[in-house]
């Protein structure tokens, strides 16, 4: 990793991008992004990638595939550098999670422009950050902007699920030389109001996943007897309703102490320092609360047994996302406390991801830059991610200095959290530009380092 310096005074500069300038081109590019149906499963990624592939060679960009599967590709599309100077990656997945059209109240693949929004499956997460990345780029490409070290879109397949291997994990491996020295990718970025000024969170790293299986044991028997043996599915009930109530302890980890010193400035004692900081705002309280204790929220039930028959075995699915450094042996222990005594298998698999990026680096400079310009009362404040993304295996495989950051200066956070995975998914027309700007403002400010 170079020991980036500040922008150099003769390095080259390109006029900031205007609003109204940008707005019609990134509105529809996303539109046309929404409009395919890259749901997870199956994906078919490779149809929204080529959508990017065709813009930006006609900006005079390079792209590169990099395939598993023809049908769920990755892309790399680069602005070259001069040489001399650092790399940036603006780190982006294609695919979506599944939607139930009955709940929606716009067709979630129509990509509707309605009350100042673009509604529709993948808006926030996160195709807003892959067309404003892509426009970005673009427009650098083809005012003649020349970095010192080359720009770089890294879009990737498979993110939501993962278990097909196609996406992030199929290109580090492909593409070890690629070792972008910053990237940009999925994380926070919502601004959120609060008693200290607004603040916006910044990713600097991300809690560990760590699958539970839990399995209930009963006794085979006539269905049509009501107490002739024990029935799994009821032992599995129990066991849900204690998880249900169960209160992981608050937990600070070091990377949290500097973002609870800003929102709870003054206070004693973590647990009313996290207090504070979850009653600065609704969605920090979702937020805060995630991200200062081990998660459990069962995802999959399941009972093989026949209609007539007793279940033996009753299977839960729990996905347990813990604070970095925690093991499987400690996420073990803390459901089994939480499930105390019964009738049960237990099955934890190793946590993944919990690696961390140090806060202190020209990319956070440069992401403050952009908001001393744009949003000047606002501060940048340090975080960690509460769900897995893509950003842990650029840290594990390239040692990039990676920050999840998506930049959105006006809509409401309580309406990212709830609809980025539910129903009514939409991006503010205003944010979708910000972003466009934030990516084209950071992408100068780094390549125009010295290496």
């Amino acid at each position: 990793m170079p020991d980036a310096s500040a922008p150099s005074t003769d390095a080259p500069s390109i006029a900031p991008l205007a609003a109204d300038d940008v707005r019609d081109e990134v509105v529809t590019l996303l539109r046309q992004l929404v409009s395919c149906d890259t749901s997870n499963p199956p994906g078919h990624e490779t149809q929204a990638l080529a959508i990017i592939e065709a813009f930006a060679r006609d900006a005079g960009l390079d792209t590169e595939r990099v395939v598993k599967e023809d049908d769920r590709a990755n892309l790399i599309v680069r602005l070259r550098g001069s040489g001399g100077g650092p790399s940036l990656g603006f780190l982006g997945h294609l695919d979506v999670v599944p939607v139930d059209r009955e709940d929606w109240s716009e067709e979630p693949f129509a990509a509707v422009e309605r009350d100042g929004a673009i509604w529709g499956r993948g808006t926030v997460d996160m195709k807003c950050q892959v067309a404003a990345t892509t426009v970005a780029l673009a427009r650098l490409a083809r005012a003649g902007f020349e970095p010192r070290g080359d720009i770089m879109l890294i879009l990737v397949s498979d993110e939501e699920v993962g278990d097909a291997e196609v996406g992030a994990p199929h290109l580090v491996e492909a593409r070890p030389d690629l070792n972008p020295d910053f990237v940009i990718g999925e994380g926070s970025g919502e601004r959120y109001d609060t008693p200290v000024g607004p603040v916006y969170l910044l990713d600097c790293g991300v809690k560990r996943s760590c699958p539970v299986t839990i399995t209930a044991l009963g006794e085979t028997g006539d269905a049509s007897l009501p107490d002739i043996k024990r029935n799994a599915i009821h032992e599995l009930g129990r066991l849900i309703g204690r998880l249900e109530a169960w209160e992981s302890p608050t937990v600070v980890v070091p990377e949290l102490e500097g973002m609870l010193d800003v929102l709870a400035p003054g206070v004693e004692g973590d647990e009313e320092r996290v207090a504070i900081a979850r009653r600065a705002h609704p969605g920090l309280d979702q937020v805060v609360g995630a991200l200062t204790r081990t998660t459990f929220q069962p995802v999959t039930l399941e009972s093989p047994e026949p209609l007539n028959v007793v279940a033996r075995r009753a299977t839960m699915q729990v996905q347990a996302i813990a604070l970095p450094g925690v093991t499987r042996a400690q996420v073990e222990a803390e459901v089994r406390e939480a499930l105390g005594e019964g009738h049960y298998e237990l099955e934890v698999e190793e946590p993944a991801g919990g690696l961390i990026t140090s806060p202190d680096s020209p990319l956070r400079d440069a992401i403050e830059a952009f908001l001393a310009e744009h949003d000047p009362e606002a501060q940048l404040v340090p975080a960690l991610g509460y769900g897995f993304a893509d950003c842990h295996l650029m840290r594990e495989h390239y040692d990039s200095t990676t920050y999840g950051f998506i930049p959105f200066r006006n809509a409401d956070p309580m309406q990212n959290l709830a609809t980025k995975h539910g129903a009514d998914e939409r991006i503010e027309v205003e944010d979708l530009v910000f972003q466009t700007q934030a990516a084209h403002f950071v992408a100068q400010r780094i390549g125009q380092l010295t290496a």
